[in-house]
């Protein structure tokens, strides 16, 4: 169904957009021309030439007087992981496992360089966020973005502050739609919180180092986590499938 807070071309762009990440048109090969997208899409050559700009400007196509070419993914920009990791039922488990690493990666050394730098009480302030992590029941399972916001502003790496920001934007609200981390078992807990106290007690000693591997360890517990939710998703339907049948 059409969103009605979108324009036509952006509908355009979107089904567009999606129909090249599911591979119906190969790297090298020519969209429709624009006769032909507008006849298709009911719309003005005008609205299909913004939705093919837009292709453009995230890396999709490659806008010529001759006609419009698909580039390769790979050449695309970060936006398009987003939609990547919308696409289906449930995103791609190797894409997920790919994103936490280079995410768990982007804060391990924004963590290290912020406590090279940080004052006695910047050092104090990241202690008590990580107090009002464990006083959190859910706090342990995935929201530490507090934390790594902080830590931008320790290092005033605008880079990494602004990265941050795109992969929040992209990423943060599709991950949490996955499924929770379970915290039902004692032993997931104790390690949740065993991570957070490895982590305050490498801040209090100022080891850069260990405070990054203490971010990469709590990275690869959230992707244990997802992997299993995702699992879980694809388990579900099977399992009604195999009751219909019998």
């Amino acid at each position: 169904m059409s969103d009605p807070h979108r324009s036509l071309a952006q509908e355009i762009e979107a089904e567009l957009r999606d129909d090249i990440l599911r591979g119906q048109y190969r790297p090298g090969e020519r969209l429709p021309s624009e006769r032909d997208l507008a006849t298709r899409f009911d719309a003005s050559r005008g609205a299909v030439r913004e939705a093919l700009k837009k292709l453009e400007q995230v890396g999709l196509a490659d806008v010529r007087p001759g006609g419009v070419r698909v580039m390769p993914i790979e050449d695309a920009t970060l936006e398009v992981l987003g939609h990547l990791l919308a696409l289906g039922d449930h995103p791609d488990p190797r894409l997920v496992s790919q994103v936490l690493h280079v995410v768990g990666a982007l804060m391990a050394m924004s963590a290290r360089t912020a406590i090279e730098q940080a004052s006695d009480a910047q050092i104090a302030a990241m202690r008590e966020l990580i107090r009002s992590l464990l006083e959190q029941p859910d706090g342990v399972q995935h929201d530490w973005r507090e934390l790594a916001v902080y830590f931008t502003e320790v290092n005033q790496n605008l880079v990494l502050r602004l990265v941050g920001n795109g992969l929040k934007t992209h990423f943060v609200a599709r991950f949490q739609a996955i499924g929770e981390i379970s915290l039902d078992s004692d032993q997931t807990r104790d390690a949740a919180r065993a991570q957070l106290l490895n982590l305050d007690d490498a801040i209090a000693r100022r080891d850069a180092h260990g405070t990054a591997r203490c971010i990469t360890e709590h990275f690869a517990f959230i992707e244990t986590g997802l992997i299993a939710a995702l699992a879980e998703r694809d388990a579900a339907p099977n399992a009604a499938s195999r009751e219909a049948r019998s």
